[in-house]
């Protein structure tokens, strides 16, 4: 997981150093590490947070592989044997906590967004 965002922020790094705004920065003299964190870093988080909250999504939907393939106790686990056993209370159970922790993730990259970049506006808030 580690090597996709090390290259998401490779390539984003090398597409927003050739922006206008970067330029200029240079142009005026600023810092290095004031143009490298604030000016670019900061713009190439987005992808990032975009990804990592997918990543999170996709851990959570293989850990019914892991689990099975190692036989160790955990949701995924139990999932199966809800499923072997057909006890629906149970799979419905844990549909709705993936639901739930997917939401959770989402609502986590969206104030992650505002916090990164205040530019981008949630539904509902006041312009």
């Amino acid at each position: 997981m580690m090597p996709l965002f090390i290259r998401l922020i490779r390539s984003e790094m090398m597409e927003i150093l050739q922006m206008d705004y970067v330029r200029f920065a240079w142009a005026k003299g600023l810092n290095p590490a004031r143009v490298y964190f604030l000016h670019a870093f900061k713009n190439t988080l987005l992808p990032v947070v975009t990804v990592g909250g997918v990543q999170v999504g996709t851990m959570l939907a293989y850990t019914i592989l892991t689990e099975s393939v190692f036989q160790w106790p955990g949701m995924g686990f139990l999932f199966l044997e809800a499923v072997n056993r057909v006890d629906t209370p149970l799979i419905i159970a844990y549909i709705i906590v993936v639901g739930l922790i997917f939401v959770v993730t989402n609502t986590i990259v969206d104030l992650i967004y505002t916090w990164v970049n205040p530019t981008v506006k949630l539904v509902g808030q006041k312009s």
